[in-house]
């Protein structure tokens, strides 16, 4: 078959299937507790929050709630949401819209896995894993971050690796600050990955080469133009510097809260009347404080809890970190509990890990470098959610090169089997 008509096969089958949760409850786990809407009025939790800042960009200008900035989630996904709510009320074209980003997310795969290791078949094998990825299926239907940001991410990673495998010349590079400022205004987590990753990108190469590609300067700078009227726009409103959003110290305090074992769940907050949420939330209410002043005694109390959690309890502080790690890589949506939609999904993904590191150790010279970058970046991404409360939606995001490298695992053991039935057969 020939490539553009395997990825358009791989295309059509990811966008097929997408297609089908969203129209046909019965292909919905979630569809009894937590229905999809077509309506931007009857949306719920995180999707409701995206599409009050949308509707408040419509109204003033900058995402906002009761006319006051608010630098919750960034600018680039309730400007996308606020273009379609324009339109109107009714989110179809808007989910459709996230069905092709994800569609096209899995053939990005299959693209950057032939770019690395000049075979096109590990991806294609994690494309198609990512197509039937079960849960993937929940963010794309309805209005949340994920299908914009992994698209963002996933092509920034592309246009970087296929700039160093083809040469190109500076422009790739500038195009790529884009991309991933733009990811960032999407998902602030990006801020702090970015430059780390630029630092591991510099050093690698030149411990490797005792070169340095200067171009990279170029991706910062692009990156920095596009992140600097969102500052200033902070800065105007709060009188102090804000990188990204306002929604991390939030995370960090429920994320080292002992007691409510890390978990975002209002079972636990009803519970626990001494939850530091409760505590700020109320504060937040009787000082009329901005989202900026919220986060920033949010960071506050998460430094103090912190110290006390490793010079008080640290031996229970050690292991909920150990507990956030490992729900990021498991994939464990929503609730600590177990039940049939967890157990599938942790199983599958404890098999896809053990090809990707079956992958990792048996891979040759090929792609060598881009591969190490890669599991660099998934390091990087993954620590921090030691620290924070950790939800299929946070790792969900890397799960594409994952998938891509689980699907490397996976091709090269059907390899190894191959060429073992051949000589016991020969």
């Amino acid at each position: 078959m020939k490539t553009g008509r395997k990825y358009l096969l791989l295309f059509a089958a990811a966008f097929l299937l997408r297609v089908l949760y969203i129209f046909i409850p019965a292909f919905d786990y979630y569809a009894k507790s937590y229905p999809v809407s077509f309506s931007a009025s009857e949306q719920v939790s995180d999707s409701e929050t995206y599409v009050k800042l949308a509707k408040g960009l419509l109204e003033k200008g900058y995402p906002a709630v009761n006319g006051r900035l608010t630098m919750y989630g960034g600018y680039v996904y309730p400007l996308i949401l606020a273009m379609f709510l324009k339109l109107s009320d009714n989110l179809i074209p808007l989910i459709l819209f996230q069905a092709l980003l994800s569609s096209l997310t899995c053939v990005l795969l299959a693209k950057i896995s032939g770019k690395i290791i000049s075979d096109e078949m590990p991806g294609l094998i994690g494309g198609y894993i990512f197509a039937f990825y079960y849960p993937a299926f929940m963010t794309v239907s309805r209005p949340l971050t994920e299908p914009l940001f992994t698209f963002l991410l996933v092509s920034g990673v592309y246009i970087i690796l296929h700039s160093r495998k083809e040469r190109n010349g500076y422009s790739v590079y500038i195009y790529a600050g884009l991309i991933f400022s733009a990811a960032t205004l999407t998902r602030a987590m990006l801020f702090y990955v970015f430059f780390f990753m630029v630092m591991a990108y510099v050093i690698y190469f030149f411990s490797k080469d005792r070169k340095i590609d200067f171009k990279i300067l170029l991706t910062v700078l692009s990156f920095a133009a596009l992140q600097i009227p969102w500052i200033y726009l902070g800065y105007v409103h709060n009188g102090r510097i804000i990188l990204g959003s306002t929604n991390g110290g939030g995370n960090l305090v429920l994320g080292t809260y002992i007691p409510g074992n890390g978990e975002y769940s209002r079972e636990i907050f009803e519970k626990d009347p001494e939850h530091p949420i409760h505590i700020f939330d109320k504060l937040y209410i009787e000082n009329n404080w901005t989202d900026a002043q919220r986060d920033s005694a949010y960071f506050e109390f998460s430094k103090k809890q912190l110290a006390d959690n490793f010079t008080k309890r640290p031996f229970e502080s050690f292991r909920l970190m150990f507990y956030q790690i490992s729900r990021f890589w498991f994939n464990v949506p929503y609730s600590h509990r177990s039940g049939t939609g967890n157990n599938v999904n942790i199983a599958a993904t404890v098999i896809l890990l053990g090809f990707l590191i079956y992958g990792v150790f048996k891979r040759g010279t090929g792609g060598r470098d881009e591969i190490n970058l890669l599991l660099i970046f998934l390091a990087v991404y993954c620590l921090p959610h030691a620290l924070t409360n950790s939800t299929i939606r946070y790792s969900f995001p890397i799960l594409p090169f994952v998938f891509m490298l689980s699907g490397y695992g996976i091709y090269l053991f059907a390899g190894y089997l191959k060429k073992r039935r051949h000589s016991t057969t020969g």
